[in-house]
């Protein structure tokens, strides 16, 4: 059966996600999410790729990536296969650790960067693994807060995108403990189909303009 094309042109804002081969844990202990962040800052200092937002959870996973000019394949393909190699030499296991490639979903970052970037970061919460979404330890949410030594995202931009007014970090905190009691499935890359988030004109605009990897 053919793979589906994936939607992708340089410049896009991706949700990619993925998890565990029939649904098993890819991570066990603190020392394997700690070997995933560490493959992937390696190859972030080398690479043409802007993370906003990650988090990582025992069978899954998911990024909030800005691709520049190198295809955000070859970002996910290099971890990934890295990671494999890792986890199955640690454990004694062969064969494939993930449900088949990554899986992407194109999103408008301007407009709809906020809903899905509190969907990643209250994943932990909505799966009862923390009552507090800040204190989760592999989520980038610690990285917003400044208390993680952790530097994959870009505070930088990621600023930019809270908007102009004062106590941004503190708003978007807010922002996020709102989302707690929401339904937020709209934003739950295995409960809508979509393969773009975004208004009708984006979506229109960009799965013209797009190509297939």
């Amino acid at each position: 059966m053919p793979r589906i094309a994936r939607l992708t042109f340089p410049g896009g804002f991706y949700h990619i996600f993925n998890r565990g081969l029939n649904k098993n844990q890819i991570f066990h202990e603190d020392k394997d999410y700690e070997r995933l962040l560490e493959i992937l800052n390696g190859l972030l200092r080398k690479g043409d790729w802007c993370f906003y937002a990650y988090c990582l959870m025992p069978n899954h996973y998911h990024f909030l990536v800005e691709e520049k000019r190198t295809p955000i394949a070859k970002l996910m393909g290099r971890l990934f296969t890295s990671y494999s190699l890792y986890f199955n030499k640690k454990y004694n296991r062969q064969g494939p650790l993930f449900q088949d490639r990554f899986k992407s979903k194109l999103v408008q970052k301007e407009s709809y960067f906020l809903e899905v970037s509190r969907y990643i970061h209250l994943n932990p919460y909505k799966s009862a693994m923390t009552k507090n979404p800040e204190e989760y330890k592999y989520s980038s949410l610690r990285e917003y807060l400044n208390n993680s030594s952790r530097k994959i995202i870009d505070m930088n931009k990621i600023i930019i995108l809270l908007g102009d007014k004062g106590n941004r970090i503190e708003n978007y905190l807010k922002f996020i403990k709102d989302g707690m009691n929401l339904n937020l499935d709209e934003y739950d890359p295995y409960k809508n189909n979509n393969d773009v988030i975004g208004n009708p004109v984006f979506a229109t605009h960009r799965k013209m303009k797009a190509f297939s990897i």
